[in-house]
């Protein structure tokens, strides 16, 4: 039986992997599209990733659930968040720097409390959630006129697409709440990463079929580092933290991962974030703060 402070060093490692690999990614993700398109290159990831962790599954003897609802869970969380979402993530980053990605990406947050609370009226906002909510947005906004229309660091389209992005991430989320409980992490993964490769697949013959795909060693490397750590590695500790970690403290990993990526940005790939965008970003993190904040009588025990 795993003690205590076994357990507890195990949450803690898990807890600091994700911040690198999820916040290297994005860098990853930029290196990956050298010579390859990007819905070629998201779909490649998915497609090998998913065939991995399924044959994984299988080793593992997992029990697969059979239920109407498990398949349309796993069709939602395919073509939404492996499929979509990342579609929209790589075609940003040919044009976005990717730290600028990373930071309007963070939004999610505030996107899936929206959801829940003032569209499908799950969940009840106190009057603090809703400044958040309001200061999150004025970030966003801050955000986008600093990097496109006054520094220009990026095109209107590319930056959409990046807050598209964080949409789609949220209605998946919002969906998985409803129905993924006692669903086994890899159930998800393995089969969701194949939907979602088909997905991709058919963006990419739909829009590149006439686009050259030449992969150099960078390329390459960064396609094996999001396969391995991008999308077994860090999911499955995604998934695994959700059952063990409370929710306020893994919700950390929204402030940590935007700083690593836009630190791994400016050292590696010369990019540029402007003043004026790190404010934007800082509202942002200011929002997601208050909307995460409770009542002391509504706060469970962790």
């Amino acid at each position: 039986m795993t003690t205590p402070k076994v357990s507890s060093l195990r949450t803690t490692f898990l807890f600091t992997l994700m911040c690198w690999v999820w916040g290297s990614t994005w860098l990853a993700i930029r290196f990956g599209l050298e010579g390859v398109p990007p819905f070629v290159g998201a779909a490649l990831r998915m497609a090998i990733s998913g065939v991995l962790l399924i044959i994984a599954a299988l080793i593992m003897r997992t029990q697969w659930p059979r239920t109407k609802t498990y398949a349309l869970h796993v069709v939602i969380q395919g073509t939404l968040l492996f499929g979509i979402q990342f579609g929209l993530v790589y075609w940003s980053e040919q044009t976005v720097p990717s730290g600028l990605v990373a930071v309007l990406f963070a939004v999610t947050p505030l996107l899936t409390s929206f959801l829940t609370t003032v569209v499908l009226r799950m969940e009840r906002l106190t009057t603090l959630n809703v400044v958040g909510l309001v200061c999150g947005f004025c970030g966003v906004a801050v955000i986008f006129w600093s990097e496109v229309v006054s520094a220009a660091h990026a095109p209107a389209a590319g930056a959409i697409a990046a807050l598209g992005a964080s949409v789609t991430a949220s209605i998946a989320s919002v969906f998985a709440k409803r129905l993924a409980a006692n669903v086994p992490a890899i159930a998800t993964v393995g089969p969701g990463q194949l939907i979602g490769a088909v997905v991709l697949g058919a963006l990419a013959l739909a829009t590149e079929r006439t686009q050259a795909v030449h992969f150099t060693q960078t390329s390459t490397l960064a396609l094996v580092y999001l396969i391995v750590f991008g999308n077994g590695v860090a999911f499955l500790s995604y998934f695994t933290l959700m059952r063990v970690m409370p929710v306020t403290r893994l919700n950390l990993l929204t402030y940590i991962t935007p700083i690593v990526a836009v630190l791994l940005g400016v050292l590696f790939a010369g990019e540029h974030i402007a003043s004026t965008t790190i404010l934007g970003a800082a509202i942002v993190f200011a929002g997601i703060g208050l909307v995460h904040l409770k009542p002391a009588a509504a706060r469970a025990p962790a």
